[in-house]
């Protein structure tokens, strides 16, 4: 028994000893409208060394202790043993199509994602070595901050990806003054968010959930703990983009459109499914998840009973019109 327990208490401690701490602090420079992002890392032998791309030039003025290294597109991060620290600036407005963005700073808020504060890391840990990560923000006092992951305090988030050994914060996020509707779904917490006096309906997304995303739970099975709806007037993006546990709606787009799709549901079947065409020079499969997606978009409207199975006829023979052009799939 002795042994057992002293057993424990070793695996424990080699356990405890191959887990570092990243703590991520976006800071508010709301005259240059981006954030000065810290990432400090206790155990900096641990991570080691770490690349990332900065291909767009979007993290600039960006320094370390341990070695720096800046070669064309990419920024390659050497770790010194104990306290390690990286310092950038990110300029969040960023334009997906001429005029229309998929990240802005507005007067008195800004959406963007997690990717637009800290880009894709490529680690190099220390076998079996991992993260536990936080996110903390600083910004007036009069704004709010809302995200697809657990809050800590009013700022603050934990950052926890069971899928990855290093955790970053992806996913969308508001700051500003921001108006929300909350409510818990079979089991999901579910928070619409959007600026204040932006047109979003809030409390009708809302609604609208309370009766599909049990179907949804139903359909897929695993859904996220916390789900981020987000919305936003011109000039975001007039359509819908999903991210990890969370996702953006325009403001202007209809919960269900005209042809009885729904362009929410939509997004949540990319959101939940993770199902993406690969796109190459020559082909581009996207077809796959779009059609996923926009199938999914209807029937789980039909399963809630939103709609008849006429009118669930009516939209695959609308579909199969719109499509029967096609001769080929590539």
């Amino acid at each position: 028994m002795t042994w057992c327990l002293t057993g424990g208490v070793f695996a424990a401690q080699a356990k405890s000893d191959l887990v570092y701490k990243v703590d991520y602090l976006a800071s508010l420079q709301p005259d240059q409208k981006g954030f000065w992002v810290t990432v400090e890392v206790d155990k900096g032998e641990l991570l080691g060394r770490v690349l990332f791309s900065n291909a767009k030039k979007r993290f600039t003025h960006i320094k370390a202790n341990g070695k720096l290294i800046e070669r064309d597109d990419q920024v390659e991060w050497q770790l010194p043993k104990g306290k390690a620290k990286l310092q950038y600036f990110t300029l969040i407005t960023h334009e997906k199509d001429k005029g229309k963005f998929d990240a802005y700073y507005g007067n008195e808020w800004a959406i963007f994602r997690g990717d637009d504060l800290v880009p894709a890391f490529h680690t190099y840990e220390k076998e079996g070595a991992y993260s536990q990560a936080s996110i903390k923000f600083s910004l007036p006092s009069n704004w709010t901050v809302k995200s697809p992951w657990k809050n800590q305090g009013r700022f603050d988030f934990v950052i926890d990806n069971p899928e990855r050994r290093f955790d970053r914060p992806i996913g969308w996020f508001i700051v500003g003054k921001i108006g929300t509707r909350h409510a818990n779904v079979s089991g999901t917490s579910i928070t619409v968010a959007s600026p204040k006096e932006s047109g979003m309906q809030r409390m009708e997304v809302i609604t609208f959930f309370s009766f599909i995303w049990p179907e949804v739970k139903k359909t897929f099975g695993l859904v996220p703990e916390k789900l981020l709806i987000l919305g936003a007037p011109d000039p975001m993006w007039r359509g819908g983009l999903s991210a990890p546990n969370s996702l953006y709606l325009h403001v202007d787009r209809p919960l269900v459109s005209e042809n009885g799709t729904s362009p929410l549901f939509h997004e949540i079947t990319h959101m939940i499914t993770r199902i993406r065409g690969k796109v190459t020079d020559k082909h581009n499969d996207d077809w796959i998840a779009e059609g996923l997606a926009e199938y999914y978009s209807f029937e789980l409207l039909h399963k809630a009973g939103g709609i008849s199975k006429n009118r669930k006829k009516k939209i695959l023979k609308k579909l199969a019109d719109w499509g029967k052009d096609v001769k080929h799939l590539r």
